[in-house]
């Protein structure tokens, strides 16, 4: 089960947290840069676009997924951070990703976005495009 979702970009800026089924609120900012971090070190060290990380054992077990999205002609990423309840599909993570990726990328390319805007259209794609999103 997805918890959260947050987004953000490898210069450590979160644009985007959305949280489900009473998970606290994250502080975007202080978690954003060991998000990038993290982005970071896989792809240079393991030249890996997706990490995985879990937190805890037995039935208090949670993982975070994070997944990089290069925006080239920026040379920055956008990292989405998946918070989650049980091990999930990463296809069909990866699936939610690309599509919020695909749909935003004009908007992901300016240097200066309307982040209202970009919030706005993020929560249409998760609500119509993923009405299952919680369940993977």
């Amino acid at each position: 089960m997805i918890l959260c979702l947050q987004i953000c970009d490898s210069r450590g800026f979160p644009f985007f947290t959305r949280t489900f089924a009473g998970f606290p609120e994250i502080n975007g900012v202080l978690l954003s840069g060991m998000v990038s971090a993290i982005g970071s070190l896989g792809q240079k060290l393991f030249h890996q676009d997706i990490a995985t990380i879990s937190f805890g054992s037995g039935v208090d077990l949670t993982y975070m997924v994070v997944i990089a999205k290069n925006l080239y002609f920026q040379k920055k990423a956008i990292y989405f951070v998946f918070y989650l309840k049980d091990n999930c599909d990463l296809k069909r993570l990866r699936e939610i990703a690309t599509t919020i990726y695909i749909e935003n990328k004009g908007i992901l390319n300016v240097s200066n976005f309307d982040v209202d805007l970009l919030k706005k259209k993020i929560d249409v794609l998760i609500n119509t495009k993923f009405s299952e999103f919680q369940l993977c």
